[in-house]
């Protein structure tokens, strides 16, 4: 009896697995700068793995000054195209999103505040280019 429960816990399990493998991944791409003195500055994105497109990109200043309730956000693609956005204070961070109107190419999508010199920066990779 506990060889065929243990078979039968395998094969779920794998059968769990097969069917992940046939929905589409989605790259949940982020990254941080790591600094234990100054201000920390967070990237992510949503897009589809694989793709030029990085779906929603968000923003994050996490501990910014306390006095502050706005501030410049640029984000820089890889192609050298920069765009600005303002974040807005929320939970004690500044946060800024958008969905960007454009395909990337290969390269790093980097997030800069305006009063940080910290960058976080994600690599978009495009596995459709031939």
């Amino acid at each position: 009896m506990y060889r065929s429960l243990r078979t039968l816990a395998v094969t779920l399990t794998a059968a769990a697995l097969v069917a992940t493998l046939d929905v589409p991944a989605h790259a949940a791409a982020s990254a941080c700068t790591h600094h234990w003195s100054g201000p920390q500055v967070c990237i992510s994105t949503t897009g589809r793995s694989g793709s030029n497109n990085p779906g929603r990109v968000s923003t994050a200043w996490t501990n910014p000054p306390r006095d502050r309730r706005t501030a410049t956000v640029h984000i820089t693609e890889p192609d050298g195209h920069t765009y600005t956005l303002t974040a807005r204070r929320r939970d004690g961070q500044l946060v800024a999103s958008t969905v960007p109107g454009r395909m990337m190419s290969n390269g790093k999508l980097c997030a800069r505040y305006e009063g940080s010199r910290r960058t976080a920066c994600v690599e978009i990779i495009d596995r459709n280019m031939t």
